[in-house]
């Protein structure tokens, strides 16, 4: 436990000195300020806004961002044989994998976190009551869900990404791939595609759960029978993390050097 602590440590280490880092992260604060004039133009509440600012911003964006950030902490260890220097002390593939990944998963609580904070900060314009407790706990969750359902394409960038540009034009890809099955479930039929075999991708998982977190309003209490409780998706999103990290980290401990 001590060694992994060790090299998500020295992962952030690494990061600090990238500035595009921070800049990939600063992108938490595009969508709440655009989404702010649209909620106070049509006098919603904060959790309406707030709702806004996950569709947008994590389900549409955040994979996108991880996929980008993967990128830039996996692939300049295999372009510059980093790794293979690594492998010289007793430190497994597996582990390195692993920290790499848990290094992404805190950056996507932290987008989570800013994109949450921004929100509160235009929270002034808008009515109805901020219970923080309540938001911060669902941008922590929000974070750890959403970097779950980014894995296939962490895995992708880990095992198979060859260079930026390829890696990030399929998390591109992936990203509006999501954003397109979530938008289809908003739009009229969607609670057919949450009757089929869809409904157990973890984006639309994720999407079930949100749902479930906030008041709904008259439109969407449709969706009423397909929501998922915090038990529920906890157990859901353990259980595929768990089988895709284990294949992810045979993948890349296979991975030639």
């Amino acid at each position: 436990m001590k060694e992994l602590l060790r090299l998500i440590y020295c992962e952030f280490q690494k990061l600090k000195r990238r500035r595009f880092i921070a800049m990939s992260m600063g992108a938490a604060f595009l969508f709440p300020i655009p989404i702010l004039f649209l909620a106070i133009r049509q006098a919603q509440p904060f959790y309406m806004l707030f709702r806004m600012v996950f569709i947008f911003g994590e389900i549409l964006f955040l994979p996108c961002v991880l996929g980008i950030l993967s990128s830039m902490i996996f692939l300049p260890e295999t372009e510059n044989n980093v790794l293979k220097n690594l492998l010289t002390i007793p430190v497994s593939k597996a582990k390195i994998f692993l920290s790499k990944c848990i290094t992404l998963m805190i950056l996507s609580i932290i987008y989570c976190l800013l994109e949450l904070s921004i929100s509160i900060a235009a929270s002034c314009f808008v009515g109805g009551g901020l219970q923080l407790t309540s938001f911060l706990c669902f941008s922590i969750l929000s974070g750890i869900f959403m970097f779950a359902a980014s894995l296939p394409i962490i895995i992708f960038v880990a095992a198979f990404g060859e260079n930026f540009t390829i890696s990030n034009i399929v998390s591109f890809i992936y990203s509006v791939a999501c954003f397109s099955l979530v938008y289809l479930c908003l739009g009229q039929g969607g609670e057919a595609l949450l009757k089929s075999r869809a409904a157990v991708l973890p984006v639309v998982t994720v999407f079930k759960w949100y749902l479930g977190y906030f008041p709904l309003e008259s439109r969407l209490e449709k969706y009423m029978p397909y929501l998922i409780s915090n038990a529920g998706i906890m157990i859901y999103m353990l259980s595929f993390s768990l089988i895709l990290l284990s294949l992810g980290a045979v993948i890349y401990q296979k991975k030639e050097v």
